[in-house]
C-alpha cells in the first residue's frame, strides 16, 4: 500500500468519524425543532422548522387527536440569564409527552413537549457552519488527492 493510498483511507475514515460525531450540527441528519419565542399564555412557542419531525415522534396514543403542530406547549420552559423570558429563537430536542388545549373544552390540541436539550440558534449556526466548512475543505483535499493519484498512474 502506497503512502497516498494510506492517506486517502485515513482521510476518509476521519471524515466519516466527524460526520458521526457532529451529526447534531449537520442539517441533513438533525432531529431538532426550531422554535420562536415563548409566551406566557396560549401555546408556549411557535414551531418555525420541524413540524414533520414532530409528526413522526408523536406517540400512537395521541394520533387520534387532531394535533396542531404549528405551536407547542412545554413541560419545562427555557430560561437563561441572558434571555429570562425565552423570547429568542432556539433549537430544541426532546419528546412529545401529551397534549394541551388553550381552554377547557376546546377541541383544538397542541403537543406537550418535554425539552431534553436546547441551544440558542446563533451559537448553533456558528458551530454548524464551522463544521460544514471544515468537512468541505477536507473533502476537497481528498478529491484533489484522488485526482492527483489518477494523473500519476
Amino acid at each position: 500500500m502506497t503512502k497516498r493510498q494510506r492517506i486517502l483511507i485515513i482521510g476518509s475514515i476521519i471524515i466519516i468519524v466527524q460526520i458521526v460525531l457532529f451529526r447534531n450540527y449537520l442539517p441533513f441528519i438533525s432531529n431538532k425543532l426550531i422554535i420562536d419565542g415563548q409566551s406566557c399564555t396560549c401555546p408556549h412557542a411557535r414551531v418555525t422548522n420541524g413540524r414533520s419531525f414532530l409528526e413522526t415522534i408523536t406517540p400512537d396514543s395521541l394520533r387520534k387527536y387532531n394535533l396542531d403542530y404549528s405551536e407547542i406547549y412545554f413541560e419545562n420552559e427555557i430560561s437563561t440569564s441572558s434571555d429570562p423570558m425565552g423570547v429568542n429563537q432556539y433549537i430544541i430536542s426532546g419528546q412529545i409527552i401529551g397534549k394541551e388545549s388553550i381552554s377547557e373544552g376546546d377541541r383544538h390540541y397542541y403537543p406537550l413537549f418535554k425539552i431534553d436539550n436546547y441551544n440558542w440558534t446563533i451559537l448553533y449556526n456558528i458551530i454548524k457552519w464551522f463544521i460544514i466548512g471544515l468537512l468541505l475543505i477536507e473533502i476537497f483535499i481528498l478529491i484533489r488527492m484522488v485526482k492527483r493519484k489518477r494523473n500519476d498512474a
